[in-house]
């Protein structure tokens, strides 16, 4: 894939919310395309993505879809791809994989991967900004580092959405408090409060009304 064509790509992706590889019943796909952007995340230097990782969902209908079957399947016996109760992969490919001929077996679709990136920072009713504005950092300087000499051309991360929260606030380093503000642009997610980093200096904790199901990186939200 070339490298302007996958940052316009993933931009979109971003902007979209989760998403991409779409299969019907007993469908073979190449492992690179059903795991978008996996083979360049997994080639990336470990210091460059301590901080973030990504997950992948298997969806139907927009809802998760854990009776789905899959199985890598190349030179050697079919290698069972498992997925948890959230129908989210448990054991990702190799980069070694993602790189031959192997491909995705799938029984029971059609189905789509939704793809998000998370930080590596556990959900909570209370979270620690500065936590959080590390892994953007990451996240963002490893796209660019993908880039390349497109670079410019890549998306900031500068927003964590917090799915199945409810609402939340916001606590500055003066005392004050903001309420989150909430987005409904994911169709998959619903009504979900998040934090941008860009637009509130000083920010120090964040306090939500329940613990959110996971945390998740993206550019910021339209509506």
């Amino acid at each position: 894939m070339q490298r302007r064509h996958l940052i316009a790509g993933l931009a979109a992706a971003l902007a979209a919310g989760p998403s991409l590889a779409l299969a019907d019943d007993a469908q073979r796909i190449p492992l690179s395309k059903a795991f978008k952007y996996l083979d360049f995340y997994l080639a990336l230097p470990p210091t460059l993505r301590n901080r973030f990782y990504l997950v992948f969902r298997a969806l139907r209908n927009d809802h998760p879809a854990p009776d789905l079957k899959l199985a890598i399947v190349g030179q050697g016996p079919p290698q069972p791809v498992p997925l948890d109760a959230w129908a989210q992969v448990t054991h990702l490919p190799t980069l070694a994989q993602l790189k031959s001929d192997d491909a995705l077996q799938v029984w029971g679709g059609p189905f789509r991967f939704a793809t998000e990136i998370r930080p590596d920072v556990a959900p909570a009713t209370r979270l620690d900004v500065g936590q959080l504005d590390a892994s953007l950092n990451q996240a963002t300087a490893a796209i660019a580092h993908i880039a390349g000499a497109f670079s410019a051309m890549a998306p900031k991360l500068d927003t964590v959405l917090f799915p199945d929260a409810g609402s939340g606030e916001v606590f500055f380093a003066d005392g004050r408090m903001a309420a989150l503000p909430i987005t409904r642009q994911f169709k998959t997610l619903g009504s979900v409060p998040y934090f941008r980093s860009t637009t509130s200096p000083g920010a120090r904790a964040i306090a939500l009304a329940k613990a959110p199901s996971r945390l998740l990186l993206s550019i910021p939200p339209k509506v």
